[in-house]
């Protein structure tokens, strides 16, 4: 398998998508799918430049999880996948969780729908290593930067890092990579990683993180509350 790359395609696409990969080929899986919530507004720094973006809701959602979800199960030992407050019934319903981690944002607002996700976010977990995410609430907040960011919900770094620091993958796949946060950190970290983005606009943010971005030593330990 080819590393450190971002494949801008529907992760469930047939030439080089989730069911090309082999079975158990990948330690973990680390994702934020979309939650369905039919966003519609800007992406972008508001002093720079104002991007249209549309997040359509997607029909049969519960259909279309599972049918990601179960081809991530094949291809990963480990999945830590960000549901939505919305949409924890489902998983639940549907799935057995392993474990689950909370995070807080102390400067989140409830100023509209997308807008509580930022104060209190699920991140569930499905693997064998339940007693690396036994940790219920973490505080970590939204940091100034997200405003840079072309992609409207830019992932917490901190989070990020913290996550993978806990587990220590040998290498890590995001099917809905985003802004790029994760390969941002597994970057850093010096963990190979791979990514699908089937919203190509977001290649900018990408290559922005990505851009100089070096194998750093001596990584800070993330504080917890």
């Amino acid at each position: 398998m080819k590393w450190n790359r971002v494949i801008y395609k529907d992760c469930m696409n047939e030439e080089d998508g989730l069911p090309t990969l082999e079975d158990k080929s990948i330690d973990l899986c680390l994702t934020d799918p979309p939650y369905n919530i039919d966003f519609k507004g800007y992406g972008g720094y508001k002093k720079i430049k104002k991007i249209k973006l549309y997040h359509d809701k997607i029909e049969n959602y519960e259909d279309w999880c599972k049918s990601w979800f179960n081809e991530v199960k094949r291809i990963c030992e480990n999945i830590i996948i960000s549901v939505g407050l919305l949409n924890q019934h489902f998983w639940y319903k549907n799935f057995e969780v392993d474990g689950v981690l909370y995070r807080n944002d102390k400067n989140g607002r409830f100023g509209s729908r997308i807008a509580v996700f930022n104060h209190l976010e699920p991140w569930f977990y499905f693997g064998k290593k339940r007693q690396f995410f036994n940790i219920n609430l973490v505080d970590f907040r939204t940091p100034i930067e997200k405003h840079i960011w072309i992609h409207p919900c830019p992932r917490n770094r901190n989070l990020i890092e913290f996550i993978i620091k806990k587990f220590q993958p040998k290498n890590v796949i995001d099917p809905f990579l985003g802004s790029g946060t994760t390969s941002e950190v597994c970057t850093r970290l010096g963990i190979k990683w791979i990514g699908y983005e089937i919203n190509e606009i977001y290649s900018q943010d990408i290559n922005k993180r990505l851009k100089n971005c070096k194998r750093e030593i001596n990584q800070k330990q993330t504080t917890l509350i």
